[in-house]
């Protein structure tokens, strides 16, 4: 399902993978959702969800944080930027 989400949460579970050997592998929860006044926005849409193992959590909270690191550098750029004209 496609479309704008503007509230995003991360959680252990409560999903689960089986293992060899018994056992299960908590799973992260990813979820993609509207909030509270999205009705008003008209942009009531269904909850996204995302399970994944932990391996692949912490991949997309590197990448997460390499791009927001790099957000924020290049807005301080175009700030200081700004500021010489």
């Amino acid at each position: 399902m496609s479309g704008y989400r503007a509230e995003i949460e991360a959680s252990a579970g409560p999903a689960r993978l089986g293992r060899v050997g018994g056992g299960a592998l908590l799973l992260v929860r990813v979820r993609l959702f509207n909030g509270p006044d999205a009705v008003e926005r008209g942009t009531d849409l269904p909850d996204v969800f995302c399970d994944l193992d932990p391996r692949q959590a912490r991949t997309l909270a590197s990448r997460l944080l390499a791009a927001a690191d790099d957000a924020e550098r290049q807005t301080l750029n175009a700030d200081y930027r700004e500021t010489r004209r």
